[in-house]
């Protein structure tokens, strides 16, 4: 799933027409100072974070005027809150909240799902915990959607009665076709607010969409979750966003073995091995499929062998039944001479049997430092074989004069 940030999430939602304070995202106290010339009101400053609970980890803060907006701004840019760091913050109309619900539409299953409560705010997580029975839960015939005679249902079911009942059951309806139409999986709306006059305003907004539906909403890539700092994991995380392809992922550790892996439990499972050995892994990673598109696989590559603390590389993979061996180690083969990378000076283990093989193997044949097991290693041999032979040659690493 890819989060956008609030100001893109709010943007759309305003695009199909539903209510939404007006609000701008601005990355420094000059550009919120300069936010008046378009509101003049009182307004909130907010992190701009994908989290909830902004408002109890001090987030938000209230401005009345221009400088008040640029002095929350100033204070905001830089911290860290709820684990992200903040770069950036959304300055909104202030509204008068008479009452607070919560709505959102989850995609995790078979059927989209929708969760509601007339307690919104920011104490929903409690409520969900002590009183579960208080958040209305249903799934949604993706067929007929949702209409706003079944969201009123939904709504009288939470305890909403009187004129509110009509409005948020239209609401629910329409907001459910913007979800759909991003491509979302997940859309939270809180609180949903009653403001003066039973306006209705969506005051909070989280979105999460499909990334495999992103060449639909090409226009969304910049305002995603935020890139890494990390310029190798911010080259894969940003392969990762292209439509082709599986998954791809890069995260970048403290040790110097590299490990191309698969991801899943073998992945995890080889990542053990090297540590229970005395080695020390230098990236955890996903690599997709094989295919004719190696864009994804290239990029998690060259992250990998640009890391300046790699000293050894475990390629190991299960048995491919459905993926070419060759596909890999051609590709491999193809970095390590682009970077015009010495293998003496970098041993290379490769657990990698299925479809190629024969080929994948005359690949590297005769290349110094590059070690293809024989059929029948296991996974645990070709951990031990890597972090022996990078052990070694960091002792001759560090004798050279």
């Amino acid at each position: 799933m890819i989060r956008l940030n609030e100001a893109t999430t709010k943007q759309w939602l305003r695009d199909q027409g539903l209510p939404v304070p007006w609000g701008v995202a601005a990355q420094s106290p000059e550009a919120a100072r300069a936010t008046v010339r378009d509101f003049s009101g009182a307004t909130v400053v907010k992190a701009m974070v994908p989290t909830g609970r902004r408002g109890k980890a001090g987030a938000v803060l209230m401005a009345d005027d221009a400088e008040q907006r640029a002095s929350a701004t100033d204070s905001l840019i830089g911290r860290t809150v709820n684990g992200y760091a903040v770069k950036a913050v959304y300055v909104e109309e202030r509204m008068a909240i008479e009452a607070e619900y919560y709505l959102a539409f989850l995609l995790s299953g078979a059927m989209p799902r929708i969760l509601l409560s007339r307690r919104g705010g920011v104490d929903i997580e409690d409520v969900t915990r002590e009183d579960p029975d208080a958040i209305v839960q249903a799934d949604i015939d993706p067929l007929t959607g949702l209409t706003p005679w079944a969201a009123s249902e939904l709504w009288l079911r939470a305890g909403v009665t009187g004129p509110a009942l009509g409005a948020l059951a239209d609401l629910s309806s329409r907001l459910y076709q913007a979800f759909c139409a991003a491509d979302g999986l997940m859309l939270e709306i809180n609180p949903l607010a009653i403001g003066s006059g039973g306006r209705l305003c969506l005051v909070g907004a989280m979105m999460g969409v499909d990334p495999h539906a992103m060449f639909r909403h090409p226009e969304w890539s910049a305002s995603a979750d935020p890139l890494p700092d990390n310029p190798r994991e911010r080259a894969v995380a940003l392969a990762n966003r292209l439509p082709s392809g599986g998954e791809c992922q890069y995260v970048e550790l403290a040790g110097d073995i590299g490990l191309l892996v698969g991801g899943g439990g073998a992945g995890l499972y080889q990542h053990d091995l090297v540590l229970s050995f005395g080695g020390a892994p230098a990236n955890h990673c996903v690599t997709p499929p094989t295919s004719a598109d190696t864009t994804k696989l290239r990029a998690v590559l060259t992250a990998i062998l640009d890391n300046p603390a790699l000293r050894g590389l475990l390629v190991g993979f299960n048995f491919a039944q459905m993926a070419r061996t060759d596909i890999r180690v051609r590709t491999l083969v193809e970095v390590l001479d682009e970077k015009q990378i010495d293998t003496r000076q970098l041993p290379i283990v490769i657990r990698l049997f299925g479809a190629g093989e024969e080929a994948s193997r005359a690949m590297i044949a005769g290349r110094p430092n590059i070690h293809y097991v024989p059929r029948g290693t296991t996974l645990k041999e070709a951990a031990r074989m890597v972090v022996e032979l990078t052990a070694a040659h960091r002792v001759v690493e560090e004798a050279a004069p």
